[in-house]
């Protein structure tokens, strides 16, 4: 595949990795994301994501194209339709407040989740058109924590709306997936950017987005249980011991936002930030795809934009 470099003509693109990573709505991103990569001519060889990371980047190896996608998001969701047991009305903030009803509550103290995670995998069927891992193009892989083991699982094979099924399902919020020998939850909360899932696969080209990277915060930012639950799963998933061999992307792209992981509805905001990100990041994006010699190094390069 040759790309076109302002100022050195044609020169070969490497094959290059995709990765993903958590962080609720504030993923809505990724659509911006694929709309921009592919005005720019620049389609990844391998993608790899975790929970709203796994969405969405699965969705694409499925097939749904970037302008698909945003028309889905833009037009199509609405966070009621996917959650199960909501009696009252859905607006801006709504899964947080759904996370507070007495309803969800109740759920939770009855089973293993606040909702059984039904209506979203036979909508991510319906996306993926039953297609497997093993018919994803480009070729796509997603992270779970496996509760049984304590250990990350990386899936690959099998049903693809099973496997993101699986990277999404937040400890508490949706039941656990058991696909045996194992009983998975969200990804991310042991691995939130997994490179390694692309290394593994010898990718010497690896670009990693991180919409949700952990920043400090105040006391008053986390008024509740439930914003000091969230807030300890991406400690945990982002501060975890570093292979700088197989953890460390090539490129970082950092999207750092005021919006909350619990807040789906600044739906078009964030995918025209996905988009300006990555335009206003072309020319070191194209600098480590066109690179003939691009040593690893301990840590990577880093874009952050800034609006």
């Amino acid at each position: 595949m040759m790309k076109w470099v302002a100022n050195k003509g044609y020169i070969p693109m490497k094959p290059w990795a995709l990765v993903l990573s958590g962080g609720g709505g504030r993923g809505l991103v990724y659509v911006g994301v694929f709309k921009a990569l592919a005005h720019l001519g620049l389609t990844p060889s391998f993608v790899a994501g975790t929970s709203i990371g796994a969405i969405l980047g699965g969705l694409y190896c499925a097939g749904m194209s970037p302008r698909e996608l945003d028309s889905f998001v833009r037009e199509e969701f609405e966070l009621r339709d996917y959650l199960e047991g909501i009696t009252f009305k859905l607006g801006d903030g709504a899964f947080f407040r759904f996370l507070q009803a007495q309803e969800a509550l109740n759920h939770l103290s009855r089973g293993k989740g606040i909702d059984s995670g039904k209506k979203i995998l036979e909508t991510l069927k319906k996306f993926t058109k039953g297609k497997r891992f093993e018919d994803a193009s480009p070729p796509f892989a997603c992270n779970a924590a496996d509760l049984l083991t304590g250990k990350e699982v990386v899936l690959d094979s099998g049903p693809l709306a099973e496997g993101i099924r699986a990277s999404m399902s937040v400890p508490g919020i949706f039941t656990p997936v058991s696909i045996p020998p194992y009983l998975l939850v969200d990804g991310g909360i042991l691995n939130n950017l997994p490179v390694r899932i692309a290394r593994k696969r010898g990718y010497q080209r690896v670009i990693a987005i991180n919409c949700s990277p952990v920043t400090p915060v105040k006391p008053e930012d986390l008024p509740t249980g439930i914003s000091v639950f969230f807030r300890a799963l991406a400690v945990a998933g982002n501060d975890r011991p570093m292979d700088p061999k197989w953890d460390t992307p090539d490129l970082e792209i950092r999207i750092p936002q005021k919006h909350s992981e619990f807040d789906f509805s600044q739906k078009e905001e964030l995918i025209d930030l996905g988009e300006r990100t990555i335009l206003k990041g072309e020319s070191l994006l194209r600098q480590v795809l066109t690179a003939w010699h691009f040593p690893r190094r301990p840590s990577p390069k880093v874009f952050e934009y800034s609006p």
